[in-house]
């Protein structure tokens, strides 16, 4: 039984497919199958039940999944106390965030550490909400940033690092933009483009509207990621609920605008996660410290702006 066989055990275990297995893990489809079938012989039992349309994991594979992830869990902790004494950022570092997220915060930051860690791999990954936080949980990320509060899981920590304020972007010359205020009722004939349920901009659309939802107003679509959500506003098919970051692009170019959002949270947190069995590696904890240190100069850049009177999403990236 090998060490490699278990983390891939533990990828095919969480998602119950070797074909996601396999991408995750950088790895062909036959080898991730191989190495399955070398455990499972090795072992002399199955661990997967292929017989159903859905793979399933045996009573024996399921007894497996808890010792391997204690195993892989303590080898992470053995690999992290070795680099603490002898204070090396060495390794990979594997970074899950929000597109948005990695297009517009995530450069600057990534600039600055691998400058100062020129020894750590850094490997960054996009996804969405459920994606990221199920990477975490299964191992194949180590941090992840995200819009919204923090994620309730025993062994994960998180973090809020700021805030982003929240606006309803409509297609260019929308006839709203010409209204002074703004109210619930001005938006029931509006057609809305919307996030997948679970996600917390469709629980904001919902809620704004939960007196005269599902009739009112109209979903257009609902789309897997906020940048298509943005483009597809910006082709005129819609409004949408979405941070003002995700379509600052959009709103400089003119191609959107944005309306007053009406919901009784007028900001989304930006927050970052990581599995607390990781906290003690030094690629991990001076990464943290460089995320810290770029959110706080971005805050006192926003607030310097804002007292300026300019658009919060003009400043200069440091």
């Amino acid at each position: 039984m090998q060490f490699r066989q278990l983390r891939t055990f533990l990828s095919v275990a969480t998602t119950l497919n070797f074909t996601k297995s396999a991408r995750l893990l950088h790895l062909a489809q036959s080898s991730v199958t191989e190495q399955i079938q070398t455990l499972e012989t090795d072992l002399g039992v199955a661990l997967f039940d292929r017989t159903q349309r859905k793979l399933a994991l045996t009573a024996a594979g399921r007894r497996l999944l808890d010792y391997a992830n204690e195993i892989v869990a303590l080898t992470d902790e053995a690999r992290a106390a070795v680099a603490e004494a002898a204070s090396a950022a060495i390794g990979q570092l594997v970074i899950g965030g929000l597109e948005t997220l990695c297009a517009e915060w995530l450069p600057a930051v990534l600039s600055t550490y691998g400058a100062q860690c020129p020894d750590v791999q850094v490997i960054l990954r996009s996804g969405n909400s459920s994606q990221l936080r199920g990477g975490l949980q299964d191992g194949t990320l180590d941090v992840c940033f995200s819009f919204g509060s923090a994620l309730r899981d025993p062994e994960l920590r998180s973090e809020q690092l700021g805030e982003e304020p929240l606006v309803i972007i409509a297609p260019a010359h929308h006839h709203l933009a010409r209204l002074s205020q703004i109210t619930v009722r001005d938006f029931l004939d509006e057609a809305f483009l919307v996030t997948a349920t679970g996600c917390i901009y469709r629980k904001m659309f919902d809620d704004a509207f939960a007196a005269t939802r599902p009739h009112r107003p109209r979903v257009a679509g609902e789309l897997a990621s906020l940048s298509v959500v943005c483009a597809m506003v910006r082709a005129g098919s819609g409004c949408a609920i979405v941070p003002q970051l995700a379509a600052s692009k959009a709103l400089k170019e003119g191609a959107v605008v944005a309306l007053p959002w009406i919901g009784d949270e007028k900001a989304v947190p930006i927050t970052v996660s990581w599995n607390r069995r990781q906290s003690a590696r030094p690629a991990l904890k001076l990464f943290l410290d460089k995320t810290r240190e770029r959110f706080a100069n971005l805050r006192q850049d926003a607030q310097l702006i804002r007292d300026a009177g300019l658009h919060p999403h003009e400043q200069p990236l440091r």
